[in-house]
């Protein structure tokens, strides 16, 4: 039955229907109808297509019964074959979360939140490292980034631990029919930097060849941003495990010797990893005068009354490279504990301000100023 819209046959072109014709071994006959419409028959002899300009009157019609030979040809529906030719081939890439929470195919709440943040991290530097590889990137979601982002998507899960499937897309049909200048797509050159990174990091690492490890970064191999975000993702799971896994499109082969397709997360690689990070930070914002918005999530004093001169906090806010980050203070426990506890009792928003020092990855506010935004 033909349900095809004439939205997607609007979509579909004849140009790239000819070219699909052509990757599927289809034989192209003399042109009919005053030399203005292309006929094709298949390698078999069984179906025939025609392709019209779309100045004749019966342009649908034609379209749609070539359309309806090649899925015949294909073995598929006409729809089927209408979405294989309109939507993306994709990659997949499964971030495979196992613990006791998520052995039923289920995952708390937050603990999946943050888990898309710092994939959103890893894929966002694993991105700029693939295309414009530095030792530090000072700005992690550009508009080129958050561009490619747009394009991901994620898929169904499965059961039996939690996998977050990130759909991937490689580009429309098979790639090597509409692309054929490019040996491989962008997003394949993305996921291979990414598994080859932590693979070869964690190796390093592992076999005591930090010497290695630091010579790579100091090149701009990897970037301090994507330390950054795999220390998080670290920190993150630490106590779950987590494996990455690249399903590849067969449609594309990868480069001749590269067979990787999982990666599991070694948490004890966390500390080396951020120590070398910290040594090729850019040191620009050590001890600058900071502003942040957002609201406190932990706060703590000395547990004696009579000995509390400081109130320490916690805010969630977001960083210069809007990415979500934590920012601790040391306030003046008498001047600011009333404020903190009215901000943080009612969950309302605050402004943060002082000169932030980094410790390792962490930031401080030390003697700063807090207001309630109202």
């Amino acid at each position: 039955m033909k349900t095809i819209s004439k939205t997607e046959l609007n979509l579909i072109t004849t140009e790239n229907l000819g070219e699909v014709l052509a990757y599927l071994g289809w034989h192209e006959l003399p042109a009919i109808r005053g030399g203005v419409v292309r006929q094709f028959v298949s390698p078999n002899g069984e179906h025939s297509a025609l392709l019209p300009p779309k100045s004749l009157s019966d342009y649908y019609r034609i379209l749609i019964d070539s359309i309806e030979e090649i899925a015949a040809f294909e073995h598929k529906t006409i729809e089927e074959f209408v979405n294989k030719l309109l939507n993306p081939s994709y990659d997949i890439m499964k971030w495979r979360i196992a613990s006791n929470a998520t052995n039923k195919g289920r995952i708390p709440f937050f603990d999946m939140t943050d888990a898309i943040d710092r994939i959103k991290d890893m894929m966002a530097t694993a991105c700029l490292d693939t295309m414009s590889p530095q030792k530090y990137h000072s700005m992690l979601y550009t508009a080129d980034v958050k561009k490619h982002l747009e394009s991901y998507s994620f898929g169904q899960t499965e059961i039996g631990s939690y996998i977050i499937n990130l759909l991937c897309p490689l580009g429309n049909y098979e790639y090597v029919v509409f692309n054929p200048d490019e040996k491989l797509p962008l997003n394949r050159k993305i996921n291979i930097n990414l598994l080859s990174s932590v693979n070869e990091i964690q190796d390093n690492l592992l076999n005591d060849n930090k010497t290695k490890f630091d010579e790579d970064v100091d090149s701009g191999k990897y970037s301090v941003n994507f330390l950054d975000s795999l220390g998080e993702m670290y920190i993150q799971t630490k106590d779950v495990e987590m494996n990455i896994s690249a399903d590849w499109n067969p449609k594309i082969l990868n480069p001749q010797g590269f067979n990787l397709s999982t990666v599991k997360l070694i948490p004890r690689c966390c500390d080396d990893v951020q120590a070398i990070a910290e040594k090729y930070r850019p040191k620009k914002e050590q001890n600058t005068s900071k502003t942040y918005y957002g609201k406190i999530s932990e706060i703590s004093a000395n547990p004696e009354l009579e000995n509390r001169e400081i109130v320490r906090i916690k805010i969630a806010t977001i960083g210069d490279n809007e990415q979500k980050i934590n920012v601790n203070a040391n306030l003046n426990y008498a001047t600011y504990n009333s404020v903190v506890q009215e901000a943080f009792g009612n969950g309302l928003d605050i402004r943060l301000s002082g000169v932030m020092t980094l410790k390792g990855n962490v930031r401080w506010i030390e003697e700063g100023s807090l207001t309630i935004l109202r």
